[in-house]
């Protein structure tokens, strides 16, 4: 736009000048003047590459840093989904431990339960316990074949992996 604005004061100013001059002062003038544009639009053709030359140098800068953006929204996700699949593993860890808590306290249930089912044991009088799956019965019944039996049902109990039987027969 300065460049436009100062063209056409040039022009201006050339065309005064000449109006006052002799022949051979304005084709001189008038020579001066010419040369004066050519410089002129010669320096805002400069500028146009200048500006063309610093729009692509700045194309390609917002280029690398998307590259750059991109790759370490990557390596975020990538960090992310090892903390993840961690996290899970330590969550499936825990979650088997509280399972055997959970499974001993299941037999323990079905061994009592099926001593309440069997019509010749008292069951309140036995004691159950369960720890990682082997069983410990306690308590006192009528006879020894009474607590056989309690001990041979514990057995027949599915996740029991021993009996150990503890009853004690009353005299």
């Amino acid at each position: 736009m300065k460049s436009m604005n100062r063209l056409a004061l040039l022009a201006l100013f050339s065309s005064l000048t000449l109006a006052a001059c002799s022949q051979a002062e304005q084709e001189s003038t008038e020579d001066k003047a010419e040369q004066a544009m050519e410089q002129t639009e010669a320096a805002a053709e400069n500028v146009a590459d200048e500006t063309e030359e610093a729009a692509e140098e700045g194309a390609d800068a917002a280029g690398d840093a998307w590259d750059e953006t991109k790759d370490a929204a990557g390596d975020a996700w990538d960090e992310t989904k090892d903390a993840a699949g961690d996290a899970w593993d330590d969550t499936k860890a825990a979650a088997g431990e509280a399972g055997d808590f959970l499974s001993d306290a299941a037999i323990t249930g079905r061994v009592k339960a099926a001593l309440v089912e069997a019509s010749q044991i008292d069951a309140m009088n036995i004691n159950v316990e369960t720890i990682n799956g082997n069983v410990v019965l306690s308590g006192v019944v009528a006879s020894a074949d009474i607590a056989d039996l309690a001990e041979q049902i514990a057995e027949g109990i599915e996740g029991v992996e021993s009996v150990e039987n503890d009853i004690e027969v009353q005299n």
